[in-house]
């Protein structure tokens, strides 16, 4: 079992994003930061990918114990950002234009989820 936040658990969402098949013709990078720890989700050409390159379209942060929630499933996005306890930077216009073709690809996640230690 990956540890939640650890270099084997980012690997792991790399892995799982490969099977993605995003909808319609989405170009997207979306860096994640939780305290030292970050990573990029690039969606283009009809793939989905996962690396620790900073170039991103939009960037959500947060910290670690609301990341956890989000991960585990716990806490919706959406109540996150609500709250404030999920911070968003960046150029919204590109997360609106990519929201359809997204919607599937938190799925491939799941079984990264069901395997992650949460300590």
């Amino acid at each position: 079992m990956p540890a939640f936040l650890s270099d084997e658990w980012i690997d792991a969402l790399g892995a799982a994003a490969a099977g993605a098949a995003p909808a319609g013709d989405v170009r997207i990078a979306i860096r994640q930061v939780v305290g030292d720890v970050s990573w990029t989700v690039r969606v283009a050409g009809g793939a989905v990918s996962v690396d620790r390159d900073p170039t991103a379209d939009l960037t959500l942060s947060t910290d670690p114990e609301t990341a956890a929630a989000l991960a585990s499933g716990e806490l919706a996005t959406a109540d996150a950002l609500a709250a404030g306890r999920l911070r968003l930077a960046g150029d919204l216009s590109v997360l609106l234009e990519a929201a359809g073709g997204l919607a599937g690809v938190d799925a491939v996640y799941a079984g990264v989820r069901a395997s992650t230690e949460f300590a």
